[in-house]
């Protein structure tokens, strides 16, 4: 079979399921109707580990803003800009509905023993593990690493494991991994997954395999804009200090690692969190199941498109792929340029794919929850009122 049939074939059975899925939940929400929320001390407790990654964070502010949980936000490492980000949240919900949202510093994802006081009581858990080492906020592994990389994933997924096992409250656990492989096994001469994709792909099952109860929310590699974090608020964050990592939307360039025809599937991290509210609120359509998602597909050709229909003064923009070679050379240079490197050599035309063909394979997931747009990207970060020679 040749690598376009089986991603093909893939992107098929993954938008049935997603309908599946999506049926079963508009059917419960029309049999149930509308109920109120119960008082707050009987409303299931979810904990979000990572909760000051960007991509936690969202989830933890997402589950709070939907009121139908009480949250406790998990992290390590206070005194960081993200720590701080997250203090700020708490407060806020707390003004607003107390004991909504607790969180909690020290959480190790390597200690047994603090996952396990971490999950008490939690009636689910949003478990995000790693590959990378990091200290005090600061990804100290980008990939260079594949031995103590594993071990340290490995580390995190048995102290989990014991944790969630000490805790037979928690019935539900979502993991949140990249899109599922599609040619390996498949097609001849597939090149293998990057060693850290290929760690996380396993790792719900693995949990399976040990009597927990699993969702696997396989979401894009790629958030919006290259290396543009905003942490669901208007301050601009960015991954890292090397070109690369600060290269951004500007006029006449709009950066990428694919080919400008080839079609990427974008997140908002908002999105990742409003569905797993859906997950833990339907148990019964979620339990072991894998379901992806996605904001929108976009080429880099699209991309430009949009940027130049939705800007208000006329400013032009194309589309710039960051070189290959230039990749690979940094790569020798900064370890920050190592991801994108190898996503963009796994998921182009020749090996693995992503997992929506188009946008209108993603509007099963519209009649549940209205995607975040590019559109409204743009808007947030400035680039619609980027006038012609602004810096």
């Amino acid at each position: 079979m040749d690598r376009n049939t089986a991603v093909t074939l893939a992107q098929q059975a993954i938008k049935a399921k997603n309908k599946r899925l999506v049926d079963a939940v508009l059917k419960l929400q029309a049999e149930r109707g509308e109920q109120p929320l119960p008082p707050l001390a009987e409303r299931p407790l979810i904990a979000v580990t990572c909760a000051t990654g960007w991509e936690c964070y969202a989830i933890v502010e997402e589950l709070t803003k939907s009121r139908q949980f009480r949250v406790r936000a998990l992290y390590r490492t206070p005194g960081t800009q993200a720590a701080e980000r997250l203090e700020r949240l708490h407060a806020k919900v707390e003004a607003e509905s107390p004991g909504l949202l607790t969180i909690m510093a020290g959480v190790d994802m390597n200690s047994p023993d603090k996952l396990t006081a971490a999950f008490a009581d939690c009636d689910g858990v949003v478990l995000y593990m790693t590959a990378n080492t990091a200290k005090a906020g600061k990804i100290t592994n980008h990939g260079n690493d594949p031995v103590n990389g594993r071990i340290a994933f490995m580390n995190q997924a048995e102290s989990a494991l014991a944790a969630l096992h000490a805790n037979p409250s928690v019935r539900h656990v979502i993991t949140l991994i990249f899109p599922t492989d599609k040619v390996n096994g498949i097609v001849a001469d597939a090149p293998a997954a990057p060693w850290w994709i290929h760690q996380r792909l396993r790792i719900s099952d693995w949990l399976r395999a040990q009597g927990v109860n699993v969702t696997c929310i396989h979401r894009p590699a790629y958030y919006y804009g290259l290396h543009r974090v905003d942490y669901t608020t208007n301050a601009l964050q960015t991954r890292g200090s090397s070109s690369m990592s600060t290269n951004m939307i500007k006029e006449n360039c709009v950066p990428g690692i694919n080919d400008p025809d080839f079609p990427v599937n974008w997140v908002d991290v908002r999105d990742i969190g409003k569905w797993c509210g859906t997950v833990f609120e339907y148990p019964e359509v979620f339990s072991n199941e894998d379901f992806s998602l996605a904001s929108c597909v976009m080429t880099g050709n699209e991309a430009v498109e949009i940027c130049t229909r939705t800007n208000k003064h006329g400013t032009t923009f194309k589309y710039k792929i960051f070189p290959p070679l230039l990749m690979k050379m940094l790569s020798l240079m900064t370890e920050e340029v190592v991801y994108p490197l190898r996503y963009s050599q796994w998921y182009n035309a020749a090996t693995n794919g992503y997992d929506f063909a188009s946008n209108d394979d993603l509007a099963d997931l519209e009649r549940i929850h209205p995607r975040w747009t590019f559109e409204a990207k743009l808007e947030s970060w400035g680039i619609t009122d980027l006038k012609p020679g602004e810096k």
